[in-house]
């Protein structure tokens, strides 16, 4: 994690309508030093173009919904005022795709464009081994990525990527559910206990998430440590081996918050079985109460695969604070972009393509517009002033953020450093270890880093 002035820079940026450097073509790139590898795109003329195919690989798996219908929707413009270009795309979940990745690189077969996470476990070990292609700054300056978004996809000077999406985690929460059984919104830490157990005395599922897959819970544990000590950096002191998890009492209050929520079943049926799908899906369908999930569901108020008393009734807010924690101490991070492989045929088409990807009529532009999530670029251009009441509710609550975590600290290491922090959590969640056991766990996965 770093300071969050990084992510004040991108609330700024959206909140004063600041200009980006190279807008419109209208300003000189930016110096971006040494020469790179990825040549300059030209418009300059020439003979009829030879046909190429790009090989997309993608962890946007619902290609008819929410981001993933925007990249392909995009995808399918490209090939169609570039018939020249074939783009195929491979799909999968998260996880099945970080898998593949690990295959591809093995075997130095990645795909030419690859969706990439600007996060150590996952691009570090790609740059390290010069799977990725080097990408010239200046090449995207017209795109108007927010100061510092490029940042987790850069190593010793040099940029390997570009970032999708500004991420945050909330508690979105279905309105008529808390009406019709007369439950308070949670405010606090213990108001949220509290309303847990009494949707669960109702037999309606409490609170669900994508526990299977595991990712979702260390944020989520961030989020309740730093409502106990007050400090998102604090996590970062144990990483950089000042202190440790265990024997810290702001800690193991926070894992034991999570037992507390746990032992009142506020978790839904078939928690730790529930994938992304499944999960959404039950919260959509009016089966949950609440649903600890990113921005990036903004959709939600709009996606006709749910009932229209659901899209009117779904709403977002922060975490429940505590005496030390505030709602507007926000799980904020830059959340994944794209990657061009080294060992690509078609460097200059691929960087193209993303060009063309990321001009903000384009990714920024839809991605807002449809309630899909929070570009990585400045948006404000395409604000309507139409939003849906939940697009507003989530302005708001990236608006006033005083303090964010940056990075989820489960992506700040090595791949077996990650798979141990979320086995470790989903152990918790589902109450196999105790709270100190669990600090242990963590504190055993972050000695694979020294």
């Amino acid at each position: 994690m770093k300071k969050w002035s990084i992510i004040f820079a991108a609330i700024a940026l959206v909140f004063t309508m600041a200009a980006c450097s190279g807008n419109n073509g209208s300003k000189e790139p930016a110096n971006t030093g040494s020469a790179t590898k990825a040549p300059a795109a030209t418009d300059s003329p020439s003979a009829a173009p030879e046909n190429i195919t790009l090989k997309f690989f993608t962890a946007l798996a619902d290609r008819s919904n929410g981001m993933g219908k925007i990249e392909q929707a995009i995808i399918d413009s490209y090939m169609s005022e570039n018939p020249h270009v074939k783009i195929e795309v491979e799909a999968l979940q998260d996880e099945p795709y970080k898998a593949k990745a690990k295959v591809y690189g093995s075997t130095d077969s990645l795909p030419d464009i690859i969706q990439a996470w600007g996060q150590p476990s996952f691009i570090k070990p790609l740059i390290d081994s010069g799977l990725l292609l080097e990408l010239n700054e200046g090449d995207f300056a017209a795109s108007c990525f927010i100061p510092g978004s490029m940042d987790g996809f850069s190593q010793d000077g040099k940029l390997y990527g570009l970032p999708r999406n500004t991420d945050f985690l909330v508690l979105y929460y279905n309105k008529k559910l808390f009406d019709d059984n007369g439950i308070s919104v949670p405010a606090t830490v213990s108001d949220l206990v509290e309303a847990a157990k009494q949707f669960r005395a109702k037999g309606i599922n409490p609170i669900t998430t994508n526990a299977m897959e595991g990712w979702s819970l260390p944020i989520w544990f961030e989020y309740v440590a730093q409502r106990a000590n007050g400090d998102f950096n604090k996590i970062d002191d144990v990483l950089n081996g000042k202190s440790t998890f265990s024997g810290d009492a702001d800690f193991l209050a926070a894992a034991q918050s999570i037992v507390e929520l746990s032992e009142g079943k506020a978790f839904a049926d078939g928690f730790l079985t529930a994938d992304y799908g499944t999960s959404r899906n039950l919260f959509g369908q009016g089966q949950a109460a609440m649903y600890i999930m990113g921005n990036w569901e903004a959709g939600l108020a709009t996606d006709e695969n749910f009932p229209a008393e659901f899209r009117d009734n779904v709403g977002a807010i922060s975490y429940p604070i505590s005496d030390k924690g505030k709602a507007t101490d926000l799980a904020a991070w830059f959340g994944g972009g794209y990657s061009i492989s080294n060992s690509t045929k078609h460097p200059e088409e691929a960087v193209k393509f993303l060009q063309y990807f990321f001009k903000p009529e384009n990714w920024a532009k839809q991605l807002w517009q449809t309630g899909s999530g929070t570009p990585a670029q400045k948006f404000d251009d395409f604000l309507t002033g139409s939003e849906s009441e939940l697009m507003k509710q989530l302005v708001q609550l990236f608006g006033a953020t005083t303090s964010a975590s940056n990075t989820p600290f489960l992506d700040l290491g090595t791949d077996e450093y990650k798979t141990k922090v979320m086995e470790a959590h989903q152990k918790l969640f589902g109450k196999s270890i105790t709270p100190e056991q669990f600090l242990k766990e963590l504190d055993a996965a972050v000695e694979l880093l020294k």
